[in-house]
């Protein structure tokens, strides 16, 4: 058969004038080709066996095998190649036998060239066709074949996100030719230790050549001791789905390649391991475990693997309080620099000496508070087009997952250092400069009778341009900003437990009435219908 659109021949009869008459015609001007011709039946099958021709013309009968023989065993060894057969009158119902074998058409004798040539043209087209279609289902299980990986890897995301049962896993767990055995499994996370900000610079074809590097070497390193699927599951991170079923453990596994990747590149590598599961439907459990240990990675400075079952498993996390948050967002307001960067080092201090009991997830979230806060506080008081390529460079970097507490820190310093620098770049007013130290001043004494001379008298004005100038920096009078920050604190000390009358001696409040009837006028609850909503099970009356 060719590709070319051209279709092979070959002419077998034992009458010597029909061959030349036959190999004679134009075929060529058809796609024709003429690849050979025999005398006999015998040597005509030899030649079809050698040959492969597409179309066959043949006399029905013939010496030493007849065309009706030669027929069934040419369909037996070559059932795409077509057969016409040129019959006699008497021969007619022999050739109809034969088209109910398989033949595909008769031409009676005597015929002319175009009764031959029309047969063999409705023959081509056949086989024209036919190729076509082949060429179609060849074409479309070569794409199957190349998007194998990807559909491998969009099983798997399925297999670790939803539970399935072996028997609903079994037949595509087949059509996709997984080399795992479909029990006993360990997932782990792996994790490019600092990639976004290391590849921030390179080219997209150095990023694609780092990541198929590595996924490379983790392959061949958990290949080396029991069966595995290895996938990219983001930018910077892989998946891998693993036998536990050899002597040495996971874990160890996953540490060999930690060792082999910064061995072979200039990348290290962090990795979350899962704990052992038996079954397809299990494999859920050992992926959200595997990102659990993961997560654990912004205690460390990477190239280190970490097992689930090494992690110390806690109830409820111990709340912790940023009690530098307010001064924090006051300096970033005053656009002080130094102060911001003093306020930012005690919360890591803080934080850093805490951190062999807290939870990764819940250290991230005071983070994201202190970030989201001061991210408010910059668009409040720089114009967008200064503030935003910092923002945005900052968020860029926040998403990464893995990121070590460390770089979470700089990355934290860095933001709000540069933007105190716009603000105060930007500068506030002398008088805005003045309020906000009032401001300070205030939240100190929420617990002391304030008065507005006294506020006054702390940043050396008068009481009554003290108030005019306050009242125009923050849109509220001196006295609504004390209650704001009364109340809100009073919300704090009644969520986290304190009894009534203490919150309102703490606030400022001798009269526990007033100060209840003052809350409701603010809130529409009393301090007790608000405390309910959060601890439904202690109530206090009035």
């Amino acid at each position: 058969m060719d590709d070319n659109g051209v279709i092979s021949l070959c002419i077998i009869d034992d009458i010597k004038s029909v061959v030349e008459g036959l190999t004679s015609m134009n075929w060529a001007e058809q796609g024709i080709r003429v690849a050979g011709a025999a005398a006999n039946g015998e040597e005509g099958l030899e030649m079809i066996s050698e040959l492969l021709p597409d179309l066959v013309i043949t006399d029905i009968r013939m010496p030493r095998m007849d065309g009706l023989s030669m027929l069934r065993a040419v369909l037996e060894c070559h059932r795409g190649c077509k057969v016409i057969l040129i019959s006699g009158y008497a021969d007619f119902e022999y050739a109809q036998q034969a088209v109910q074998l398989g033949a595909f058409d008769f031409v009676v004798k005597p015929f002319t060239e175009e009764d031959i040539m029309k047969a063999v043209l409705r023959a081509k087209a056949e086989i024209m066709e036919e190729r076509s279609k082949l060429f179609t289902l060849r074409e479309m299980e070569t794409r199957l074949r190349e998007s194998l990986p990807v559909l491998r890897q969009e099983y798997f995301a399925l297999l670790v996100s939803h539970r399935t049962a072996w028997e609903q896993a079994a037949a595509r767990w087949e059509f996709l030719n997984i080399d795992l055995n479909p029990q006993g499994f360990v997932v782990m996370l792996i994790e490019i230790d600092h990639f976004q900000e290391r590849a921030a610079e390179l080219s997209i074809r150095e990023v694609e050549l780092i990541r198929f590097s590595l996924l490379n070497i983790t392959q061949e390193t958990i290949a080396e001791h029991t069966r595995c699927a290895v996938f990219r599951a983001r930018h910077n991170r892989y998946l891998a789905v693993m036998n536990d079923c050899g002597p040495v453990s996971a874990v160890e596994i996953a540490e060999r390649c930690c060792r082999n990747i910064e061995r072979y590149t200039k990348f290290t590598v962090s990795v979350g391991v899962g704990g052992r599961v038996a079954e397809t439907s299990e494999l859920p459990d050992s992926y959200r475990q595997a990102n659990r240990a993961l997560s654990y990675h912004l205690f460390t400075e990477g190239n280190a693997a970490i097992r689930y079952d090494d992690i110390i498993q806690t109830g409820s996390q111990d709340p912790l309080s940023l009690e530098y948050k307010d001064e924090l967002l006051l300096a970033l307001r005053s656009g002080n620099v130094s102060r911001t960067g003093i306020l930012l080092s005690a919360i890591s201090e803080t934080l850093q000496s805490l951190v062999s009991r807290q939870n990764p997830d819940y250290l991230l979230s005071l983070y994201d508070e202190l970030a989201a806060s001061a991210i408010r506080t910059f668009y409040e008081l720089v114009p967008y087009q200064d503030i935003q390529p910092l923002i945005q460079r900052f968020r860029s970097i926040q998403g990464t997952a893995g990121l070590q507490l460390a770089s979470l820190q700089r990355q934290l310093l860095e933001l709000c250092t540069e933007g105190a620098g716009l603000v105060r770049k930007n500068s506030l007013s002398e008088g805005q400069k003045v309020i906000y130290e009032a401001i300070d001043y205030i939240k100190g004494r929420l617990s002391e009778d304030i008065t507005v001379g006294e506020c006054a008298a702390h940043v050396h004005l008068s009481a009554s341009y003290f108030s005019s100038l306050f009242k125009k920096v923050t849109g509220v009078t001196v006295t609504q900003h004390v209650t704001a920050e009364r109340i809100q604190k009073a919300k704090l000390l009644l969520v986290e437990g304190v009894q009534v009358q203490e919150v309102a001696s703490a606030v400022g409040y001798e009269e526990r009435r007033y100060f209840s009837e003052m809350f409701k006028k603010i809130t529409g609850q009393t301090p007790s219908e608000f405390r309910a909503g959060y601890h439904p099970d202690r109530r206090e009356e009035f």
